[in-house]
């Protein structure tokens, strides 16, 4: 092969290897690695690792610091993992202070195995999260029922693969009229607050069944909610129920205040009827402190169900969205459709937080009466 012809070959080649690290490779990738994904591991493993004394100087914290986070993360592999990673790094140091290639090539090796492994459990534990999160989305209807005299814009979004946040709009068959929109929030992230998320929707589902008024609903649930949640989680939630003559009847048990634009007055409200969480007691509190609030809503009214993960949204500064910032992308858009209305807070939210992770489930209703 002539010369000139082998630099093509190596010039393709180094083209080739070159393109294999480019693509797919932006600079808002790199950032969120930086910003988003470093800050997580170091959260992760530290929420496990014994601080060091605040009291000693600055080069023992630090030594003890690397110490408990190197020992946290051999914690966190399996014993089998473990045991080679160990190897592996005794193999490295020994054959870099002995003069052993090979023994440092072995250690690269061991070292390339089990960081395959670990990918490789990684990418099938979010295949199966992946389901989750499709049978999850799946619960929550698309769509409110078409009958009920209101234009009705839902979204759910978790800040993992799948979360606690929910919301419903329930139909009991006992007469076929009355519509319950339900939204949630379980205590905590994650595959615990879906799963007990499920669980109380199939209870309220069942509950609505029997009993009419959405604070009837909320005090069975409350009797109730430690046959299906253990005792360190709670659920705050809102239920209106709409009626065949349109009047909205609205309970809510420690849940984000409503908002609420009255068309003919002009002005933005904040609806927080009394109500405390569902399951932080069961001594007849509850029954006591709910209250429901009914409403004649008129065309051109708008009311904005959310929960907390909209208003808490965080910047890299740590700053939060907000109920001022909320109130005002509704007010400035009072005039478009409940579509339009989602989208644009939304879009604010999401102009706030920036590259931020998001650190809590984020769930949104918006209803305009037509």
């Amino acid at each position: 092969m002539k010369q000139s012809d082998q630099k093509k070959v190596h010039w393709k080649n180094l083209k080739r290897f070159y393109q294999l690290y480019k693509s797919d490779l932006s600079i808002a990738e790199i950032e969120r690695l930086v910003k988003r994904d470093v800050p997580g591991i170091y959260e992760f493993y530290s929420r496990d690792m014994e601080k060091p004394d605040k009291d000693r100087n600055w080069f023992f914290r630090t030594f003890t610091f690397i110490r408990n986070f190197f020992l946290t993360f051999l914690l966190k592999l399996t014993a089998a993992r473990r045991l080679f990673y160990s190897i592996a790094l005794l193999l490295f140091f020994y054959g870099l202070f002995a003069g052993f290639t090979n023994w440092i090539f072995l250690s690269f090796l061991i070292l390339n195995i089990l960081l395959a492994l670990e990918v490789a459990d990684k990418i099938m534990a979010k295949d199966e999260l992946e389901v989750a999160r499709e049978i999850q989305m799946d619960l929550m209807p698309a769509s409110a029922p078409e009958d009920i005299p209101c234009e009705i814009a839902c979204f759910s979004e978790p800040a993992r693969e799948v979360g606690g946040d929910y919301y419903d709009f329930i139909r009991p068959r006992r007469n076929g009229k009355d519509t319950y929109m339900v939204i949630g929030d379980v205590k905590g992230k994650g595959m615990g607050a879906a799963l007990y998320m499920v669980r109380v929707q199939a209870l309220l589902q069942y509950l609505a069944e029997t009993y009419r008024q959405p604070a009837e609903i909320l005090v069975e649930l409350n009797k109730n909610i430690r046959k299906i949640m253990q005792a360190d989680y709670f659920i705050s939630l809102s239920i209106t129920r709409v009626d065949s003559s349109g009047i909205f009847t609205l309970a809510r048990a420690g849940h984000m205040p409503l908002i609420y634009y009255d068309a003919r007055s002009r002005e933005l409200k904040t609806l927080e009827p009394a109500g405390m969480a569902v399951g932080l007691e069961n001594n007849g509190r509850f029954e006591e402190t709910i209250e429901e609030l009914q409403l004649n809503p008129h065309p051109g009214d708008i009311l904005v169900y959310y929960t907390d993960g909209v208003v808490e949204t965080m910047d890299h500064e740590q700053n939060q969205y907000g109920e001022v910032a909320l109130n005002k992308v509704v007010q400035k858009n009072i005039h478009l459709s409940a579509n339009h209305i989602k989208e644009a807070i939304l879009k604010d939210v999401a102009l706030f937080r920036g590259n931020a992770a998001p650190q809590d489930d984020l769930t949104l209703i918006v209803v305009k009466v037509k």
